[in-house]
């Protein structure tokens, strides 16, 4: 049994992500019982930080557990807050991070494995913030 705790100020962005996020974000990760796939670990966005839209081969589940963000679809953005959890199905197209104003954190599982996460997808209206 290994306990361990969120903490916005642990971690960094690892080098084949950053082209991906905009603003500063960070990945805590942790000891997941299930090896690599899902992997388990938490994302710190500084205000106004966020990813690119992307979508996961695997999907993916969000637990919001700091701060105030947002989690958009191509058809909605929906503003998260610590408790929400959120499920992204599998080739849901998406984006997530912190608000223009405020930092998130988000517990993440996700197959991490290469070419699970595409990121060569449009981007619709999500530069217009």
């Amino acid at each position: 049994m290994e306990f361990d705790t969120i903490d916005t100020g642990k971690g960094e962005l690892p080098e084949d992500y950053r082209p991906h996020f905009e603003g500063v974000a960070r990945f805590q990760r942790f000891t997941s019982p299930f090896g690599e796939r899902p992997a388990v670990f938490a994302v710190h966005f500084d205000a106004g930080a966020r990813t690119h839209p992307h979508v996961h081969r695997s999907g993916q589940v969000l637990l919001i557990t700091a701060g105030r963000g947002i989690v958009a679809s191509r058809t909605a953005r929906q503003v998260v807050l610590p408790g929400d959890m959120v499920t992204v199905e599998p080739g849901e197209w998406h984006w997530h991070g912190g608000t223009p104003e405020t930092a998130m954190t988000h517990l993440t599982v996700q197959v991490t494995e290469p070419g699970d996460v595409d990121w060569d997808v449009d981007e619709g209206d999500w530069a217009a913030d």
